[in-house]
């Protein structure tokens, strides 16, 4: 009887040992990595350079600005609308919004009789914040297709 008695445990033993390996295989596999299909999305790369040096109707330049007295970031789009040799004619928002990502995709968004023109340089320049403007103001971004 005793070598039945330890026949069995020695078979229980091996069971237990073995479901051990599949619960740490299956803790493993929960813990490994995210895969490539569930990682996040890559963030778009900024374009503005490239669309600085080819500006095309369309595009809308996205200026970061702080009202004077005030503390938060606001931001201006403008739409440009005519691109001619150095010239660069936009028509600008009607009010500022707060996200730079803001959606400018209605016809409303932009005042069609109001237009501020810039030269190729301007906008260069724009892109680097002038120590002498109170509104800090700054082209941060230029959004084509949308």
């Amino acid at each position: 009887m005793n070598k039945f008695l330890f026949a069995a445990l020695g078979v229980l033993l091996l069971l237990s040992a073995c479901q051990r390996k599949d619960a740490l295989k299956t803790d493993a596999a929960s813990t490994t990595p995210a895969t490539p299909a569930t990682a996040p999305a890559p963030t778009p790369t900024d374009r503005t350079a490239e669309y600085l040096s080819n500006p095309q109707v369309g595009d809308v330049l996205v200026v970061r600005f702080f009202p004077e007295g005030g503390a938060q970031e606001q931001f201006y789009f403008y739409r440009i609308f005519r691109v001619s040799g150095d010239s660069i004619l936009t028509n600008p928002a009607r009010q500022p919004a707060t996200s730079a990502t803001a959606d400018v995709s209605g016809m409303e968004v932009f005042a069609p009789q109001a237009v501020r023109a810039y030269t190729r340089q301007e906008l260069v320049d724009f892109q680097k914040e002038d120590p002498t403007d109170p509104q800090h103001s700054k082209l941060v971004q230029i959004r084509r297709g949308q």
